[in-house]
């Protein structure tokens, strides 16, 4: 198991491209379960100090396709609580 303590430290922003970036180790990569097809989203603060990346967690297809499902098949009330 990775000590998250460990990964903790200074990061430089570098060039990539027409773009910057920040790289993250194997060992950071290792304890987030991220690979290069993971999806984060950035959130910065308001007074510019300070950025998150978060993980997107992806949602299982099963689960999509049954909550629309019951939209469907429901319908009719979805759109009378939609009408409220």
């Amino acid at each position: 198991m990775i000590d998250p303590e460990m990964l903790n430290g200074p990061v430089k922003l570098f060039r990539n491209g027409n773009s910057y970036a920040f790289q993250l180790s194997k060992s950071d990569c290792e304890f987030f379960g991220v690979d290069g097809e993971t999806v984060f989203e950035k959130i910065i603060s308001p007074d510019g100090k300070k950025v998150t990346f978060r993980k997107v967690e992806q949602v299982r297809m099963t689960v999509l396709e049954a909550a629309n499902g019951l939209f469907d098949e429901h319908e009719g009330l979805m759109k009378r609580l939609e009408d409220l």
